[in-house]
């Protein structure tokens, strides 16, 4: 059976999406699974044992040039890449309009997506001819699972995203500085994200890696990628040599490094979802998103929310971040929530 798999964005939601395209592989013994997605999130699914093709549809640049040349050339050459894949299935794990429509390119296909009261958009439902409800799954994952399910028939399908593929790609910066560190342990500090509420402060990070060092012998590390290298080093400065810079790191070098570090605090972000998939001690700091709907999966993970538990402000507190992490690292926590 050849399945498309509609899911164009963003980077922490397609982890997220992870899980079903793994169960959709199995659920057909080896199906042929192509994913539709944004050219620049490719590099979390290439490599991956589920996933047979990737085809690219620039929607957020067709938007702002619908009519354009390029639009329509582009519009017509994922259509025929769709019809020369020509899906039995079609599964649209978005729910919202700017990915719905693309259903429609396999017209033959049966279609399977979100009901209108599931669907990020409910007129994104109308799309898909068997429609499924999520009541009760507020996870980004589960309510993905959903979809798996109903197809299946079966529950119980493996809820971490495998990211095996990423964390054993080979990257030359990673590979370079894990190698002089020779085994010496280290935390991972990921504060930056696309929304400035949800970031970790400077101070904060500061006190966390002084304790770190000065009590466990752990030192630590800001993980930045493309762009962010003066927010790191800005970290670095106003650490006062408490913390260093790690390697530059996209997404599969993310999954790699986080695999071996000891610690790994991070805000709601792609890069932290990687980390707890990757099997590293996760603490993750939620203040204005629900951990309900997208804490991070992994078999060791923590969500500290903030005082009270109330969403707000991301948890500053450098004494309750520490003790979240060393009951967790000592297998005490009780984990998400």
């Amino acid at each position: 059976m050849r399945i498309l798999l509609i899911r164009l964005s963003s980077f922490g939601d397609m982890v997220f999406t992870l899980p079903l395209a793994r169960a959709l592989f199995a659920w057909q013994g080896s199906a042929e699974i192509g994913w539709v997605t944004e050219r620049p999130f490719a590099g979390l699914l290439e490599g991956a044992p589920f996933i047979q093709r990737i085809f690219f549809a620039s929607t957020r640049a067709w938007r702002k040039a619908p009519l354009s040349a390029a639009t329509r050339r582009e519009i017509g050459a994922l259509g025929r890449e769709v019809k020369a894949f020509d899906p039995d299935l079609v599964v649209d794990a978005h729910g919202l309009l700017k990915a719905s429509w693309i259903s429609l390119l396999a017209p033959r296909a049966r279609k399977v997506g979100f009901g209108p009261g599931s669907a990020g958009e409910r007129l994104a439902s109308f799309f898909s001819r068997e429609r499924v409800e999520t009541p009760g799954k507020p996870h980004l994952i589960d309510r993905a699972l959903a979809l798996a399910e109903y197809l299946s028939g079966r529950t119980g399908w493996d809820r971490t995203p495998d990211i095996r593929h990423l964390a054993g790609r080979e990257d030359a910066r990673v590979d370079s500085w894990l190698a002089e560190r020779a085994g010496r342990p280290f935390a991972l500090f990921i504060p930056f994200s696309s929304v400035r509420e949800k970031e970790w402060s400077q101070e904060s990070q500061a006190e966390v890696a002084a304790s770190l060092l000065t009590r466990d012998g752990i030192e630590s590390f800001v993980k930045w990628g493309p762009a962010e290298r003066e927010r790191a080093e800005a970290i670095v400065r106003a650490s006062r040599g408490r913390i260093g810079l790690a390697p530059e790191a996209g997404a599969a070098a993310t999954a790699r490094l986080s695999a071996r570090a000891s610690l790994v605090f991070g805000v709601d972000t792609g890069p932290t979802h990687l980390a707890a998939a990757a099997g590293a001690p996760v603490v993750a700091l939620f203040g204005p998103t629900d951990p309900l709907r997208f804490a991070p999966a992994g078999p060791r993970t923590r969500v500290l929310l903030p005082h009270g538990g109330r969403r707000g402000a991301v948890p500053e507190d450098p004494a309750a971040i520490l003790a979240a992490a060393r009951e967790l690292v000592a297998g005490r926590s009780p984990g998400a929530l």
